[in-house]
């Protein structure tokens, strides 16, 4: 059996404290009235707006490229 070196793990770590703040926090904030995402582009936006979907796009590509950008350095 191989053993993981400290920054893969480190890495597998974070991953796993992500998911699980997710799955934790997603309800609560619900609990708590935070409104959802289609809420806030709703009231920013307006219905059925195409500059919903390219802030959606751009937010997406944001968090893509910044995750990139940390693995590319912890590695």
């Amino acid at each position: 059996m191989k053993i993981v070196n400290g920054k893969k793990r480190n890495l597998l770590f974070y991953f796993v404290i992500g998911i699980t703040a997710t799955i934790l926090g997603v309800p609560l904030l619900y609990a708590m009235g935070v409104p959802t995402f289609d809420v806030v582009l709703t009231a920013l936006f307006g219905e059925g707006s195409i500059w919903a979907l390219v802030f959606s796009v751009m937010l997406i590509m944001l968090i893509i490229l910044g995750a990139n950008k940390v693995m590319k350095s912890s590695t």
